[in-house]
């Protein structure tokens, strides 16, 4: 019996070696790597296009960046375009992090780099606004009646052979639509067609401005521009005057770059809308670009704007880099 015993544990033994052999024990795998955090952001860069003198933006915009590096907890600092193009490729080079673009530059940054719109901007409870031609009072120049008269005849008759400005390829209502306006009236902007001559100013004031101190007969702008130089030339209402309107057009407003972290961009979005309930950044908001208050925005609030633009035939890109 113990022969047999001893006999039936050495088969035991022999089969679970064999089986031990033909299944030999997998290694335990390696642990994957943890994935490296994302770098912090210790600074962030806001642009602003030039719609008024450059200086003058700079000096208000410092209470904006002080504000939003409390809110933040990260240094804020501003950068002003020299033109339009200036802050949209800033933010393709990712040397701009947060953009107050107007919808023309807003559209090409988006197509060309992903730049995302997180609110857009409200002005008397209003989203859109419309573009102004604006003459001087004393040249009798017809004001356009568009029910009557949709290609404006009286208008323009009077301005053929006169001198006009707009303020710089890259501004929607300061280029874009008055030019897909004035193409839809059968008028060709190039200079010596039928403009004497047609010159880019570089800023909202500075083509009213043109106007003022008779440098052009008229000039484009956004509606009313003129607010921008009663401070310095109070009678500028009384001596310049709206001839004719565009179609209306989406408000500007404040984008990102695309790669900067989700909770980031909703932590900028509320600072912006708690800076503009502020009475120091109402102030401010105001005197910068006239904004009210800000809404939530989209990317379809500016497909009018990519509309225009391919019915013009623009390539945004290369009207945004044309020199003023």
């Amino acid at each position: 019996m113990k022969k047999f015993l001893a006999g039936a544990l050495a088969l035991t033994l022999l089969a679970l070696v064999g089986c031990s052999a033909s299944k030999p024990a997998e290694a335990p795998k390696p642990a994957a790597p943890a994935t490296p955090p994302a770098p912090k952001i210790e600074k962030l860069v806001i642009g602003f296009v030039p719609s008024q003198d450059a200086a003058g933006i700079s000096d208000k915009v410092k209470p904006m960046s002080d504000f939003l590096s409390k809110e933040l907890g990260i240094t804020v600092t501003t950068f002003v375009g020299s033109n339009f193009a200036g802050v949209v490729e800033g933010m393709g080079s990712k040397q701009v992090d947060i953009g107050f673009l107007n919808a023309f530059s807003y559209v090409a940054a988006h197509n060309d780099y992903g730049v995302i719109t997180i609110l857009k901007s409200v002005r008397k409870g209003n989203f859109q606004y419309r573009a102004q031609l604006t003459t001087r009072k004393a040249d009798n120049i017809p004001v356009c009646d568009a029910k009557a008269d949709p290609k404006c005849k009286a208008t323009f008759d009077a301005l053929k052979g006169k001198k006009l400005a707009f303020v710089d390829p890259g501004s929607t209502s300061g280029y874009l639509f008055p030019a897909f306006y004035l193409k839809n009236i059968g008028i060709d902007i190039a200079p010596g067609k039928f403009f004497s001559d047609v010159m880019n100013a570089g800023g909202h004031d500075k083509a009213v401005n043109s106007v003022y101190n008779k440098v052009v007969d008229a000039a484009w702008s956004f509606e009313d521009a003129r607010d921008t130089l009663v401070k310095d030339f109070p009678d500028v209402k009384e001596k310049l005057v709206q001839v004719a309107f565009t179609d209306w057009i989406p408000n500007d407003g404040i984008s990102v770059r695309k790669d900067l972290p989700a909770d980031l961009v909703q932590k900028i979005t509320d600072a912006f809308v708690k800076y503009s309930k502020d009475p120091d950044g109402v102030k401010v908001l105001q005197s910068l670009y006239t904004i009210d208050a800000f809404a939530p925005s989209k990317d379809a609030d500016y497909q009018v704007v990519a509309d225009t633009a391919k019915a013009m035939g623009i390539d945004l890109k290369a009207e945004l880099q044309k020199k003023k």
